[in-house]
């Protein structure tokens, strides 16, 4: 969205002159001095591979792993591997670190340079979430019972700030989504084989405490994933095993509704929401089910020919990934239009089961300084620009703010770019370095 004035007023059709031009762009962005536009883009697919552990021998074969996949390039990228890990099984970011939960181990990492800042022991740590400066932290171990199964921590130290003792909450706990202040959490006893219940447990964040447990009702045993939409949350429940369910609670309303999944005869594999709709697959399925829980009608099966292990939508891409694996030596990342066509695989590690988008935001002219940190000529053009001080990954994006065009530059300092195909108008241009600085710059197409 581009908020300060018409593109293609007079007095931008009507001056001939290059530098008249250049001296009415740089007046329009001084004097109103924000962002020109924002838009939001999938920088890259972070991979949590969860590696293979040999239980017979007791012995990691193939470590769990964080990979990296580029939407633009194509190409994998290996960050970090935990050689001392058997498994990794949750993700969260903020706006400068992601947090991985890893088999007893909680890791924070530069989400621009993927170094370890910090790490700390918490046994039977399961998922995560992040709110203002505090990290939700789920629990569950086989064989063990503990102290607490939801924990709150300080997400810059990892220090805890404070528990909910298994006095209040005896059971095991996964999934979590953050609702207006509270943090709405999966309470499914998963690793007590024949004592699975089903409940959401609210926990009011600024109170610090539960403020009540919503029963999911007899076939809402055992949620799994969770998933907000709106005020709507989702489960998708394994019941015993022998089936699946969805529940649907409407915090706006307190509506609660949990219906069965009729094509599924085992426990759900893998799921993931998009536009409103549930999607899954069945445990031994090589098709995906799109399904409406508000009308309890199954929509379509794509058939994809893999089954699944990991799933995740790109709403901004309109496409999904999804991972797919033997679970003892090889993993794949797929991609997938929403007409379930293959538009690309690699290879990444064993059992890619979480999958999770890198989220950034372009955003246009900030102030005068940010206009001069690159500088972009000629300008306007018709046919090719230079972009000096292009060092990294230089992304251009129209007026509406949709990306037109990507390339690395590794050619030294100045970067050619060929605007031949674009349409006449302004467009803002993007330089993100290696080490995570941001430069940009305008330039308009004659």
């Amino acid at each position: 969205m581009f908020f300060c004035v018409p593109l293609f007023s007079p007095v931008f059709v009507h001056l001939k002159q290059n530098n008249m031009r250049k001296i009415v762009l740089f007046f329009v962005f001084a004097a109103f001095g924000i962002a020109a536009f924002t838009q939001n883009y999938v920088h890259r697919v972070l991979v949590l591979n969860e590696g293979y552990f040999d239980f017979m021998t007791g012995e990691v074969v193939t470590p769990p792993s964080i990979g990296a996949y580029d939407p633009a390039t194509g190409e994998y990228a290996l960050l970090n591997e935990l050689e001392e890990a058997r498994f990794i099984s949750g993700i969260a970011m903020d706006e400068s670190h992601y947090y991985v939960s890893a088999d007893g181990h909680l890791l924070k990492y530069d989400r621009y340079t993927d170094e370890l800042v910090t790490s700390t022991s918490l046994t039977g740590i399961r998922k995560l979430a992040v709110w203002n400066e505090q990290l939700i932290v789920t629990r569950g171990e086989f064989g063990i019972e503990l102290e607490d199964y939801i924990r709150v921590l300080d997400k810059n130290s990892l220090a805890t700030i404070y528990t909910i003792p298994s006095a209040t909450m005896p059971y095991t706990t996964e999934g979590i989504v953050v609702y207006d202040n509270n943090a709405y959490i999966a309470v499914n006893n998963g690793f007590v084989f024949g004592g699975e219940v089903g409940m959401l447990a609210v926990l009011d964040l600024a109170a610090a405490a539960i403020t009540a447990t919503i029963d999911l009702g007899p076939n809402g045993i055992n949620p799994d994933n969770i998933m907000l939409d709106g005020d709507v949350i989702y489960t998708l429940n394994n019941k015993d095993y022998s089936g699946s369910s969805v529940s649907s609670y409407r915090v706006s309303s307190g509506d609660l509704s949990t219906n069965d999944l009729i094509n599924v005869t085992s426990g759900c594999g893998t799921s993931a929401l998009y536009n409103s709709e549930v999607f899954y697959q069945d445990f031994a399925s090589t098709a995906i089910t799109r399904y409406d829980p508000e009308t309890n009608e199954i929509l379509e099966e794509l058939e994809l020919g893999n089954n699944l292990y990991g799933l995740t939508f790109d709403a901004i891409n309109e496409r999904f990934y999804a991972g797919v694996t033997d679970f003892f030596s090889s993993g794949t990342l797929y991609a997938f239009d929403l007409d379930g066509n293959v538009l690309d695989a690699v290879e990444v590690s064993v059992s890619p089961g979480t999958i999770a988008l890198d989220v950034r935001t372009a955003t246009g002219i900030e102030d005068v300084a940010a206009v001069t940190a690159i500088q972009i000529f000629p300008n306007p053009a018709a046919e090719r620009i230079v972009i000096s001080s292009a060092e990294g990954r230089v992304r251009i994006f129209n007026a509406a703010g949709n990306l037109v065009a990507e390339q690395l530059s590794n050619e030294g300092n100045n970067l050619e770019m060929d605007i031949s195909d674009f349409s006449a108008g302004l467009y803002l241009v993007q330089v993100t370095r290696l080490d995570g600085s941001v430069s940009t710059a305008n330039f308009i197409r004659q």
